[in-house]
């Protein structure tokens, strides 16, 4: 989760600028000008440092970093800064060969030597990694190539070298000296990306072209990412001429910019969303440490409502764990109220006159937590919080800044709702994410899971490479999380929005992870 930010336009205009009546359009227009040579963005996430493992994972988002694969439409992944696909050498051995003539931004060479060590670092540091690869080793065995060793034969490897969180390729050798000091790690320029960092403050970052960069040639003379919490004021900054994009503004914006042509929202075509808000439950404290009670808040929640009407149909609609596009998804997550008062009912949960319920003197009652930095959290939670009501929950919901920093504490919150997919980022990967949510030592098991059924199934499939042994795992996953067990719902499903400037209006929205600069 990506938590934090200042920047700030002045807010009192705000219900002038979006008062009067972008107009809107789809990615696939054609730009108004045909070139663009500068680009400035608007974010809410601040990024903080240049640390690897503070803020890698913007690097190939904002251009500064480049990974290993890369993912693309229609669930593909390419050679990014590799030459070819990672060839399998044997069960639990594969070989990666780098493209010639890479360097570092500080034009040291990216050879062999220099990708193992990046790549052990992660190994042995990175939390996202190491429950995925415990045990495994990178070697180098030659000028441009890398022998990545894993404890067991494991799957999933080729998109966890695609994959934003795994394994940022940096300058291992120049980041330890400065590690720990945001400015010499500026200058030290460690990173292998089409775009070099030339200012990180707490308002923005700039990024210059990368001289000599050989993978692709940067069509930006500059780039700009410009950190503004408040998703009025970023969407202000576009109207004004102040930035080119505005990323995650709240799905009302959608409405709120028709007939203008100051701005245009963009997003995802619909049936292709992938991601979106998870409701996360904490089964280890108050109502929803009883199972009952979980099952009966699942069949409370109309999906199809909170896609179509209060997010306006520019989300799609959650059917289960994985989204509906999916050949292996389980249709298993179903709006049913009556089932849900009656397992309340049976439960011992006791309706008042007021439709509120008790059980020996305690209230059906949690709070629900969301962020500032995706709006539309809080949106979807309001209407979660009213649709629980019909059947007896008393929810609060209350926003707070770093949810994530909340969620990974065992006690003091209940349930939050969060951006995150069951699928992982590079849309790729169905296993990893089982992993990360819902195993011990998983970087996302919030709710604390500890399900030996479910470690089982995940060691198993990290394993299986048949697709169709791996869907038959799959099937009993999505029964215990979703249905049996109730860890974690699926809200809805986030075609990614943007709001651009009118020169921008031919802004194709990444289909698939978020490379906002990808085209540039």
């Amino acid at each position: 989760m990506r938590i934090g930010s200042r920047g700030r336009l002045l807010v009192a205009v705000l219900g002038l600028a979006l008062g009067a009546s972008a107009c809107t359009g789809t990615s696939t227009d054609k730009p108004v000008d045909g070139k663009v040579t500068t680009l400035t963005i608007a974010t809410s996430f601040a990024v903080k440092d240049l640390d690897p493992l503070e803020s890698g994972f913007w690097a190939p988002e904002f251009g500064f970093g480049a990974l290993l694969m890369k993912p693309v439409a229609g669930g593909k992944l390419v050679p990014w800064l590799l030459e070819s696909a990672p060839a399998q050498a044997g069960p639990t051995t594969w070989t990666l060969k780098l493209r010639p003539n890479l360097t570092f931004q500080n034009g040291k060479p990216l050879d062999g030597a220099a990708l193992a060590a990046a790549m052990t670092f992660s190994l042995t540091d990175n939390s996202s990694v190491k429950p995925m690869l415990p045990g495994a080793t990178a070697k180098a065995d030659g000028p441009l190539t890398v022998t990545l060793t894993t404890a067991k034969p494991t799957s999933y490897v080729p998109s966890l070298l695609a994959h934003e969180s795994m394994f940022p390729i940096f300058d291992h050798a120049g980041y330890l000296p400065v590690k720990g000091k945001p400015a010499e790690l500026i200058a030290a320029r460690i990173w292998s990306g089409p775009y070099t960092v030339t200012g990180l403050t707490s308002e923005a970052m700039t990024m210059t072209p990368t001289p000599g960069y050989t993978v692709s040639t940067p069509k930006l003379e500059k780039l700009t990412v410009r950190f503004i919490p408040d998703a009025q004021a970023r969407i202000l900054a576009v109207q004004h001429g102040e930035a080119d994009l505005a990323l995650y503004p709240p799905t009302s914006a959608a409405r709120e910019l028709q007939g203008r042509a100051d701005a245009v929202f963009l997003n995802q075509a619909a049936g292709t969303a992938a991601e979106g808000f998870q409701l996360v439950l904490n089964p280890r404290t108050g109502p929803l440490a009883e199972v009952e009670v979980r099952r009966a808040l699942s069949h409370a929640i109309d999906y199809g409502q909170l896609a179509t009407q209060v997010m306006n149909g520019l989300y799609d609609t959650s059917v289960g764990f994985y989204p509906a596009f999916l050949p292996y998804a389980a249709r298993n997550q179903t709006f049913d109220q009556a089932r849900a008062n009656t397992l309340l009912d049976a439960a011992g949960w006791a309706k008042a006159a007021d439709g509120t319920r008790a059980k020996a003197g305690k209230p059906l009652a949690f709070t629900l937590l969301t962020y500032p930095q995706q709006p539309d959290s809080k949106t979807v939670a309001v209407a979660v919080q009213a649709q629980l009501k019909t059947v007896g929950f008393t929810v609060e919901v209350r926003q707070i800044d770093d949810v994530t920093a909340t969620v990974k504490q065992p006690a003091g919150w209940d349930a939050a709702v969060m951006g995150n997919g069951a699928i992982d980022w590079t849309q790729t990967d169905p296993v990893t994410p089982i992993i990360a949510n819902f195993t011990p030592g998983g970087d996302n098991n919030y709710g604390g899971v500890d399900d030996p059924e479910l470690t089982r199934l995940a060691a198993q499939l990290a394993e299986t490479f048949d697709p169709a042994a791996r869907d038959t795992l799959m099937a009993r996953v999505q029964q215990i999380v979703i249905e049996e067990k109730v860890y974690s719902l699926y809200l809805a499903l986030k075609r990614v929005p943007v709001v651009a400037s009118p020169k921008l209006r031919g802004y194709a929205v990444p289909p698939v992870a978020l490379l906002w600069v990808d085209a540039y």
